[in-house]
């Protein structure tokens, strides 16, 4: 009889798995690069910390197992990792390739990671959790580069601040806090999102495609944040469930 673990143990083990992959992989990558001395270990961490941001959903639904979704997930954040070594960098086209691609795979996984979930039917509200703050951590990478990198102004940044503004809100307005009802339209406005701003920063010949990309991203996200705050301000006297 080949012995379990708890998902606990095994939410650890792939975050250690995963934090010292992406730290080599970075390393070697920040060697012909030319990256700051901290991208290996900043890098890294990206697993780290969108684990530790899912655990209370973790704790609190119990899964029972961590699921073949949720690796793809883990395999998903040593790119995002990769996006994230490059914070502080100039930029080059070699730089602005690297993130591009990097930022695409992790899309691409992105979609993958809930296929497999659908087909091991291994879906949970911990595997969506874990995936959407790996989803907002490169929206905010993205959102940061497209500003350092001078894509785009600072509005960009409202790419990346959005999600992590709308959980700050909800500290001070119960109301924020209501059960929003399901729409597709969320996922499709974060999809247009990272892959504008992914597309901002890939190295375009003709001016003004990256910031147009940035803008792109920019609206759609708020564009559907607007929608859901309409929403909860139209319900808010109404007694949370």
């Amino acid at each position: 009889q080949p012995r379990t673990y708890p998902v606990s143990v095994k939410v650890a083990l792939h975050g250690c798995v995963t934090f010292f992959v992406t730290l080599g992989v970075v390393t070697v990558i920040s060697a012909s690069q030319g990256l700051e001395w901290w991208a290996p270990l900043g890098a890294g961490l990206v697993g780290i910390v969108a684990l530790l941001a899912a655990e209370p959903v973790r704790r609190s639904t119990s899964p029972k197992r961590f699921g073949p979704a949720n690796r793809v997930t883990m395999a998903r954040s040593v790119f995002v990792g990769i996006v994230a070594a490059f914070l502080g960098a100039e930029g080059t086209q070699e730089h602005s390739s690297w993130v591009t691609i990097a930022a695409a795979i992790a899309l691409i996984l992105d979609g993958v990671d809930g296929a497999v979930a659908r087909k091991t039917r291994t879906t949970s509200e911990y595997g969506g959790q874990l995936d959407m703050e790996l989803d907002s951590i490169l929206m905010m990478l993205l959102s940061v580069l497209a500003w350092q990198w001078d894509r785009a102004g600072a509005w960009v940044l409202f790419c990346g601040l959005a999600r992590y503004g709308w959980v700050f809100t909800q500290i001070f307005l119960p109301w924020f806090r209501r059960t929003l009802p399901p729409a597709f339209r969320r996922k499709t406005a974060c999809v247009i999102g990272i892959g504008s701003l992914t597309g901002s920063l890939a190295p375009w010949p003709w001016a003004g495609v990256d910031t147009s990309l940035a803008a792109i991203a920019t609206i759609s996200l708020a564009a559907s944040f607007a929608i859901d705050i309409v929403w909860l301000v139209r319900h808010r006297k109404e007694p949370l469930s």
